[in-house]
């Protein structure tokens, strides 16, 4: 059988010049790739080994010879790039048109990306992601009529518009479901909203950090910035009809199941106080993890008199040009506000009670070029294959690393290749740092992955170094109206306190008041702190309540939030599916089946590095637990999600 061809691309009008000058910015990988797609001959693939993950700290070397990216050496990636260009000839006489994509070729793409030896639900997991027949396998799709009626009866309540919650509704959108979306802010986007400080960015590549049936080719940083990442999922609500199902300014502030007609009544108010009940068969919480700010308990926070503000409520239009500020915090966004308040601040003293662990990424704050854009949008299937890239190598990159080794005895790792990571991630910061004293503070002890690691170009290890700029290890004991007081007596003066001091991570759905069956409280149940889902989706007691980025589902290395994200949304999907076709009302996840996942789950993640005794990270709760983390990786936690078990649940 013979699958569709690629869509209609834009025509490649550009000289042989001008493309033999944009492809060295192309990847390697994914021009392969495309080469066969234009010329129909998998030959290539036997002339060349698969592409590799490399370390990640240093390319290394080969036979002498330096290796790039994908593991290539620069005669190989000559090689490619002449056959691309004699390619893309032979495309333009022919029109634009391409051959037929035929499952054998398929198969050999998957295979020479992944491994020939990669087992068919693998390649069923990789076909679902590249969707090279241009098929979207995630959404749910009623053709019975007497479904679609049932659906149209089904309304739905989702809490959230972020990326979660604008996914979930456009696929509710496309099942026929109705749906309302409550959200605290005046605008979509959730934490790339809320989250406005200087240099605020994501740090995982931006081509992959998008909907896989929206891909974005127009970010203009291989990391964008908070506000293009905003723009990205506004553009995604406005395209796919999802804004008018939006409340904004409006905040949940109790969700209760009643038992007698087996639906939920949510409460909200409005920004002028004012409260309505909304009545639903189902609520999807898409609030996440990181989205209430937590200030740091210092005595006397309150009696500063000059700006105090966290990370995660930058005021609009703040600014602190020629001031003596402090920031209280060293995780991923004092990581991303230092360097840019280094450069205007009169003084800057950083406050630090633990350094970070980070990789060197040259790329960090690069722009994407001309000719990367010009493949994305132009070469056939050529993005497709980059997403893949980038996410296959975060799927299968260092995993292993994150590992404990019960014989392995350390404090600063967890194995012999955690060790490994250390050692190169130490001579990476000690390349960067030439003051002892500097060094000895920004240097971890601890075991990589024990807390997120960053990435870095330089930029933060640069800021630490600048004149203006001090870095403080004692703790903070006091605050008064003219700064902060540390333990060892020094009080340092300041005009400004940022506060990068995280979130209230562990408390989900928090400050919600969730009721389910019987009454029982959903706080209560998880002891306010120790939240636990079956799937990090679905919680006994509380029938047809789904989360997205619930317990237990944040990702450390193994794959990427947003696949994540459509895993889940798909699972829920499929939950209201078999609802439907049943005719049935509710569905429960069942105590047993919860608590044997909740069993596995907290096994695993304390055979990790960030479940290690040895360090103490946002990751764990008050008790030790890690609530926030998905110890497996992505492709378990796809064949999890990939297909309801009727049997998990008591359907009624």
């Amino acid at each position: 059988m013979v699958l569709p061809v690629a869509p209609t691309l834009s025509p490649i009008t550009e000289s042989s010049e001008t493309i033999a000058g944009y492809l060295p910015e192309l990847n390697t990988a994914a021009l392969i790739m495309s080469i066969v797609h234009m010329t129909g001959d998998t030959g290539i693939l036997e002339e060349l080994p698969s592409p590799r993950t490399l370390d990640v700290v240093a390319a290394g070397a080969e036979a002498g010879e330096e290796l790039l990216e994908g593991g290539y050496t620069a005669a190989q990636v000559q090689f490619v790039r002449e056959r691309a260009l004699a390619a893309i000839a032979d495309l333009r006489a022919r029109e634009g048109q391409l051959p037929p994509l035929t499952p054998a070729t398929m198969d050999a793409l998957y295979r020479f990306m992944c491994g020939p030896d990669v087992d068919a639900e693998y390649l069923e997991f990789i076909n679902e992601e590249v969707a090279l027949d241009g098929i979207d396998r995630r959404g749910l799709q009623l053709q019975d009529p007497a479904l679609q009626a049932r659906a149209a009866e089904f309304p739905v309540v989702i809490i959230g518009a972020g990326m979660g919650g604008i996914l979930a509704g456009i696929r509710l959108g496309e099942a026929g479901i109705p749906y309302t979306i409550i959200e605290k802010n005046p605008g979509v986007g959730g934490t790339w909203y809320e989250n406005r400080y200087p240099g605020c960015r994501v740090d995982v590549p931006g081509h992959s950090y998008s909907y896989s049936f929206a891909p974005n080719h127009d970010w203009s940083s291989h990391f964008p910035l908070a506000d293009e990442i905003r723009a990205y999922f506004d553009s995604c609500a406005e395209r796919f009809g999802v804004k008018p199902h939006i409340r904004f300014e409006t905040e949940v502030v109790a969700a209760e199941f009643r038992d007698a007609s087996g639906d939920w009544a949510v409460r909200i108010r409005g920004a002028d106080a004012s409260e309505q009940v909304l009545e639903a068969r189902a609520v999807i919480s898409a609030v996440g993890q990181l989205n209430r700010p937590k200030m740091p308990e210092i005595a006397g926070l309150e009696q500063f008199h000059g700006p105090l503000v966290h990370s995660g409520a930058w005021p609009r239009g703040l600014d602190l040009s020629g001031k003596r500020v402090a920031v209280i915090g060293s995780g991923a966004s004092a990581f991303q506000i230092i360097p840019e308040l280094a450069q205007t601040a009169r003084q800057l003293t950083a406050f630090q009670r633990s350094p970070v662990w980070m990789f060197p990424n040259p790329e960090y704050h690069s722009p994407v070029g001309k000719g990367q854009r010009w493949a994305l949008e132009k070469l056939p299937y050529y993005s497709k294959w980059y997403r893949f890239w980038l996410f296959f190598t975060s799927v299968e990159g260092v995993y292993d690393k994150t590992l404990v080794d019960p014989d392995w005895h350390s404090t600063c790792s967890v194995s012999a290749d955690n060790d490994g990571m250390r050692e190169a991630l130490t001579a990476w910061i000690e390349s960067q740092i030439q003051d002892p004293e500097l060094l000895a503070k920004v240097l971890p002890t601890y075991p990589p992955f024990g807390k997120r690691i960053l990435q870095d170009n330089g930029t933060y290890l640069a800021a630490l170094q600048k004149d203006n700029v001090e870095v403080v290890t004692e703790g903070i004991v006091e605050v008064d109206a003219r700064g902060l007081t540390t333990a060892d007596g020094v009080h340092h003066e300041v005009e400004a306190i940022v506060c990068a001091t995280g979130f209230y991570a562990d408390r989900f759905l928090f400050p919600m008041h969730v009721t389910g069956r019987g009454g029982v409280s959903l706080n209560e149940q998880w002891s306010g702190t120790n939240g636990r889902a079956y799937l990090g989706i679905t919680v006994p007691n509380f029938p047809n309540l789904f989360c997205i980025y619930g317990p237990n589902t944040n990702l450390v290395v193994a794959g990427s939030i947003a696949h994540n994200a459509e895993s889940q949304v798909h699972y829920i999907l499929e939950c209201l599916g078999l609802l439907l076709e049943r005719g049935q009302h509710t569905l429960e996840c069942r105590q047993e089946v919860h608590d044997a996942y909740n069993a596995r789950v907290d096994a695993v993640n304390a055979g990790t590095a960030w479940g290690s005794p040895l360090v103490d990270n946002w990751y764990k709760n008050e008790a030790g637990r890690v609530t926030a983390n998905l110890p497996f990786r992505i492709i378990e936690y796809w064949k999890m999600t990939h297909r309801v078990e009727p049997d998990d649940f008591a359907i009624r």
